[in-house]
């Protein structure tokens, strides 16, 4: 049972604030009949919740990483800057406002869960305020009972949608999806007049007209950064077809392509860029105190927006909504200067990372059935680096400085919603269609595993000497056209064309092999239709994209020693590495479809070591 007295205990006013002037408490408790895990998502969600409520869309700018809000209530201009919000998943969430015009000089919030047994939950929220004058303490004495009505109203009709079944509305990173404003359309009609455009382009009409009506239906919130992921999932379409669609629509004028640089701990959108060559090498979050390169694997995501000459978006925002747009984020807290924090934290089996805001350094914590240890021990001697418990253990933080800190836990877990450059860079309408996007030439930009696959005409010197140049010109262009188009059949890229061979990039190598396979098919001594023999090479690790030629290039010691190896390998075959053959759906592919290899030395003497290489005469 928690009471004002507890909770004054346990959140006590401390200076600056108290010398402002004498403090207004409240205390709310609303029971559910639902449980805390079932409200959880609305209570993060406090865009949604205010608006819910009757509260009146807020503005937000970011100043020095400060969040400043404005809004406009009962007549009266209210400023303030956000405090950042603190929270622990499944039980509470808090955040506090310093004004500078409004009502009060500073308030503060908590709302905490606890549970009710196996089906319902106690809610609790505490209203703390320091009025700016005898005139606001009076109209805040009349308006905070009402917002207590309010409140109350609010979890009655989420009671109501649980119980009802309705799942909440999925929202893109937590956006309020409950503001419909009256959209802003300048020419809704270009939409229409695309469709059959796109239906040439090969993209079914139906995908077409399910995506132009979500469009037509959705809030600003929900267009201001389109995610493909998203959208695939929410209206159950083909993502492959829903990105095409909209690279397409970039080329029509109905949509935008941005990259945006993404803070690699809070996961918000520092910079956005039209450009890929705009890139800089390096950017920083004012709100997580970091600085952080560029270049990682995760540090871009690639968004779409409504072009400004169809509609135009705004943000609509009832909140800072700091928890819904950081769900990975299951606890923020500040621990004063000398002081400690403990908790029994409510988290699953799963990899999490434990870190001060600040630091780039961070723990990893393994929470596992089969461990036996029950708690985080985080104090000035603990020196683990990975941390192994229990589901739910006990949080233990000693803060030995003088300075207060802000310790942070999450899930290790990528977003799973975020288009990544290198998935963008596998397909090769992208490429096609965004053909003058390029790399700064100072840059490398890390895209973790592809497999590279090259071709090469064998004996191209007789060959031009037998066909001649304008025949063996056809000759060597009917090759490319085939090439491209098996190696796009296994949702493979043409990457380059180097004199008459070809450098290609999966992202599976089985599919690498397949296309391999098809290709030396159709060159085969067998086929009398084309006088063309080649031979391949595959092999797969990490890479680096850059600029060369000004296009999208795939650099680094996978491709070099994908290259390399086609000295062993002869016409009509196909040479693979070692990380190729132990890829388990090839080792499955070979043992199924009895394929012999042939298993041989490749000396390597850059690195003073011989590996081997299998040979698959197709």
């Amino acid at each position: 049972m928690i009471d004002l007295s507890t909770i004054l205990q346990k959140y006590p006013w401390e200076e600056p604030w108290k010398s402002l002037g004498k403090h207004m408490d409240n205390l709310w408790e609303f029971d559910l009949s639902i449980t805390r895990e079932e409200v959880w998502p609305y209570l993060i969600d406090t865009s949604s919740f205010n608006k819910r409520i009757g509260l009146p869309r807020f503005q937000y700018t970011e100043k020095n990483g400060k969040l400043i809000g404005k809004t406009k209530q009962a007549g009266f201009q209210l400023e303030w800057e956000e405090v950042p919000w603190e929270w622990e998943y499944l039980k509470e969430i808090g955040n506090a406002r310093i004004y500078k015009r409004g009502f009060a000089k500073y308030i503060r919030l908590k709302i905490i869960a606890e549970p009710l047994g196996e089906s319902r939950c106690k809610i609790y929220v505490y209203l703390g305020a320091i009025p700016r004058n005898f005139f606001t303490k009076k109209i805040l004495e009349i308006a905070l009972p009402r917002l207590k009505d309010s409140f109350q109203k609010g979890f009655k009709e989420i009671e109501e949608e649980i119980k009802q079944r309705k799942p909440k509305l999925q929202t893109l990173s937590g956006k309020d999806n409950s503001f419909f404003p009256e959209a802003q359309w300048i020419h809704q009609e270009k939409l229409d007049k695309q469709i059959q455009i796109l239906v040439e382009k090969g993209i079914q009409k139906e995908t077409i007209e399910k995506v132009f009506s979500w469009i037509k239906q959705s809030p600003d919130n929900d267009l201001d950064r389109i995610r493909i992921k998203f959208v695939s999932r929410h209206l159950n379409l083909n993502p492959d077809e829903v990105l095409f669609l909209f690279l397409h629509g970039c080329r029509l004028g109905i949509f935008t392509l941005s990259w945006d640089i993404v803070c690699p701990h809070c996961r918000g959108v520092r910079t956005s860029l039209t450009k890929l060559g705009d890139m800089p090498s390096k950017d920083q979050c004012d709100v997580c105190e970091i600085d952080f390169d560029t270049t990682g694997v995760n540090s871009i995501e690639v968004t779409f927006h409504i072009h400004p000459s169809v509609r135009i978006v705004e943000k609509q925002m009832y909140c800072a909504a700091e928890p819904a747009t950081k769900q990975h984020i299951l606890l923020t807290k500040r621990v004063g200067g000398r002081k400690s924090f403990s908790s029994n934290l409510l988290i699953g089996s799963g990899v999490y990372r434990l870190r001060k805001k600040g630091d780039k350094k961070y723990r990893l914590v393994e929470s596992k059935q089969t461990h036996n240890q029950t708690d985080i021990l985080w104090l000035p001697e603990t020196n683990e680096e990975e941390i192994k418990v229990i589901p739910k253990p006990n949080l233990v933080f000693e803060n030995d400085s003088e300075e207060d800190v802000t310790i942070v836990l999450e899930e290790r877990s990528e977003d799973q919603n975020s288009l990544r450059p290198s998935e963008i860079f596998d397909y090769q309408e992208f490429r096609d269609l965004f053909s003058e996007e390029a790399i700064a030439t100072n840059l490398q930009l890390d895209i973790g595993i592809k497999t590279i696959l090259f071709t090469d005409i064998v004996g191209s010197t007789k060959f031009y000497e037998t066909e001649g140049d304008h025949g063996a010109f056809l000759q060597v262009r009917e090759h490319f056209i085939k090439t491209n188009h098996i190696i796009q059949n296994f949702r493979g890229v043409v990457v380059k064309t180097i004199g008459d061979a070809v450098m290609a990039s999966f992202s599976s190598p089985l599919q690498a092999l397949k296309a391999a396979k098809e290709m030396q098919e159709w060159f085969h001594p067998e086929n009398k239709h084309t006088p063309v023999r080649i031979r391949i090479s595959i092999h797969t690790g990490n890479c680096l994209a850059v600029n060369l030629n000004s296009n999208i290039d795939y650099f680094g010691n996978t491709v070099n020693y994908t290259a390399k190896i086609q000295s062993v390998t002869n016409s009509g075959e196909i040479s693979f590495s070692e990380t190729i053959f132990r890829d388990k759906e090839i080792r499955d592919y070979l043992r199924n479809n009895e394929i012999k290899l042939k298993k041989v030395e490749f000396p390597l003497p850059w690195a003073n070591r011989t590996d081997f290489v299998y040979i698959w005469k197709v």
